[in-house]
């Protein structure tokens, strides 16, 4: 049987549709009917495991506005780091717990920004780079400091420092810092 973009998590069905029903998939970066046959890179959209795929912000700055690759060097090196430094060491856990809350209203934010070229080139240019760089140079400490000034820019930019971040969750690590949003478990 195959799958839909309806069915997708990469498949924005709460998002405001474009030429009547069709909805916004973050994966191709363009509008799709949720009827069309899901790609290679389906995702299930499962509430019932507790986390729902939202947007990962450096990947709407990268991928959706500048239009790289999603195989880019500096989105590769960047989830290289989440998944083989920050995911190994439980000190980090805070920063991928807000990554993960914080990181779909931010996304949602620069998506909706009049300047968004403008604002994704600042980001990759000031930040996103530099991070890259102090990584590949083992400089861990300095990327994690960059990349959280990047984090407190774009909270005051979006006027979100004051949103709350549940630092309780308990999830394992491997399921954080993918830019997911917690939903409501169903039965």
């Amino acid at each position: 049987m195959a799958n839909y973009c309806a069915e997708c998590a990469l498949y924005d069905l709460n998002g405001t549709p474009k030429w009547g029903d069709e909805h916004y998939c973050s994966k191709k970066g363009k509008y799709l009917k949720p009827t069309t046959t899901a790609c290679s890179s389906f995702e299930k959209n499962n509430i019932k495991e507790g986390y729902q795929r939202a947007g990962c912000y450096i990947t709407t700055i990268v991928y959706n506005i500048l239009g790289y690759p999603d195989d880019c060097e500096l989105l590769v090196v960047l989830r290289n780091f989440r998944e083989n430094y920050l995911k190994q060491n439980s000190e980090h856990l805070p920063l991928l717990i807000e990554y993960d809350q914080i990181g779909p209203i931010i996304s949602n934010n620069i998506m909706n920004d009049p300047d968004a070229k403008i604002a994704a080139i600042e980001n990759t240019r000031n930040f996103l780079i530099p991070c890259v760089q102090a990584i590949k140079n083992g400089n861990y400490t300095e990327a994690i400091e960059i990349y959280k000034s990047m984090v407190l820019l774009l909270k005051l930019k979006y006027g979100l420092l004051r949103t709350p971040v549940d630092y309780t969750v308990e999830e394992p690590m491997e399921a954080l810092g993918k830019g997911r949003i917690r939903t409501a478990l169903i039965n």
